[in-house]
Formats: structure tokens, C-alpha cells, sequence
């Protein structure tokens, strides 16, 4: 069974009641749109606790310093998705191994991420995956986040009939994270419509073909 991304936090600073947790999770969602709107440099206590409408003291009152804060943005973004990825897996059931069916969930996912908050969001996930590369303390949210991911993976291919299962789940992975990017870049026309869905249908008939 893939590992979760929930490995043990550190002492939390700050109130720990229901209250202190919604402020706690108000500058986090600040600190992760000001990651994907300006990057890892435009994260400061001052920023994030602005970007909240918090009072300046906040931050550093739940977040000893940038690293401590970045590093929980980054296992709030990694269990967010893994999450999100799951309830659109079980909400396919068995009609994921109808390639039409999971090619059409997979397009939809795509294209929310195209949307304005989308594209931030999705810069956030890179910015910080980039960065938490050069972090060896977030290595095992990195590990969790890869082995959820790898999980979904080769549970469509093994539905759809992969002949190798475990490497047509790296290739998908592989090649969706390069769309994704593709998608990101400035000077490229977006996928959308039914040239995303020709393009991802392509993708899953050839990583099943027998």
C-alpha cells in the first residue's frame, strides 16, 4: 500500500483550539497562492499574514520562520492533491477501465488547473516540489507524494489493461506532469477541448496497447 503524506509534524506553535487551527490554515492557503503568484521570494511573515487580512504578528505567531512555513505549505499542497486525485479515482469506480471514461476525468482535471486559481495553484505545487528537493528534511512529504501519485498511476493502468504495469504508470506520470508543464509555459497554445482529450486519449491507448 502506497505511504500516506502525513508523516509526524513538529510541535505546532500557536493556539491549537478550532480557532487557531482555521488562522493557521488561512495563512497557509496565503502562503501557497503568494508562492504560485510570485514564488518562494515573495514569502515573508509580512506577506503571507497581508495576503490572510491577518494582523502582521500571525505568521511568526504560527510559524517559527520562512523554512517552517514552506515546509508545511508543501505537505498541505502534497495531501491536498493526493486527496483530490482519490476522491476522483473512487468517484470513477470501475468505469475507470473504460479508456473514454478516464480519459475524459483526466482532461477534466487538467483543464480546472488551467483555470486563473488553477494556474496559481499548479505553480505553487512546482515551485514547491523544486524547493523541497533542495531540502532534505522534506524529503519523506516528497517520497509520500511520489508514492500516492505512483499509486493512482498504476491503478488506472492495471484497469485499462497495461501489459507492464508498474512502467506505463511512470511514463503516464511522466508524461502528464510534462503536459502540465507544456500548459504552464508562456508561447504555447493551450490543449483544450477536444484536442486535449485526443492527446490524452493517444497517450493511455499507446502505455495500454497490447
Amino acid at each position: 500500500m502506497a505511504a500516506q503524506p502525513s508523516p509526524a509534524r513538529a510541535l505546532q506553535r500557536g493556539r491549537r483550539d478550532a480557532r487557531g487551527e482555521r488562522r493557521r490554515a488561512e495563512l497557509l492557503e496565503a502562503a501557497i497562492h503568494l508562492i504560485g503568484a510570485h514564488g518562494i521570494d515573495g514569502v515573508t511573515h509580512r506577506a503571507v499574514a497581508a495576503a490572510a487580512g491577518v494582523p502582521a504578528a500571525s505568521t511568526s505567531y504560527y510559524f517559527r520562520s520562512k523554512d517552517e512555513l514552506i515546509h508545511e505549505a508543501l505537505r498541505t499542497l502534497a495531501e491536498r492533491e493526493i486527496d483530490r486525485l482519490r476522491a476522483r479515482r473512487e468517484a470513477l469506480g470501475d468505469a475507470v477501465a473504460d479508456l473514454e471514461v478516464t480519459t475524459e476525468a483526466l482532461a477534466a482535471w487538467i483543464e480546472e488547473q488551467l483555470t486563473p486559481d488553477g494556474r496559481v495553484a499548479m505553480l505553487a505545487q512546482y515551485q514547491l516540489q523544486l524547493e523541497a528537493a533542495r531540502r532534505p528534511e522534506a524529503r519523506e512529504i516528497l517520497q509520500a507524494w511520489k508514492d500516492g501519485t505512483d499509486d493512482l498511476s498504476e491503478t488506472a493502468m492495471r484497469s485499462l489493461g497495461a501489459r507492464d504495469v508498474r512502467t506505463a504508470a511512470i511514463l503516464l506520470v511522466c508524461a502528464i506532469d510534462g503536459l502540465r508543464l507544456r500548459l504552464l509555459a508562456s508561447g504555447h497554445e493551450p490543449l483544450e477541448g477536444p484536442e486535449l482529450r485526443s492527446v490524452l486519449r493517444a497517450l493511455l491507448a499507446g502505455l495500454t496497447a497490447r
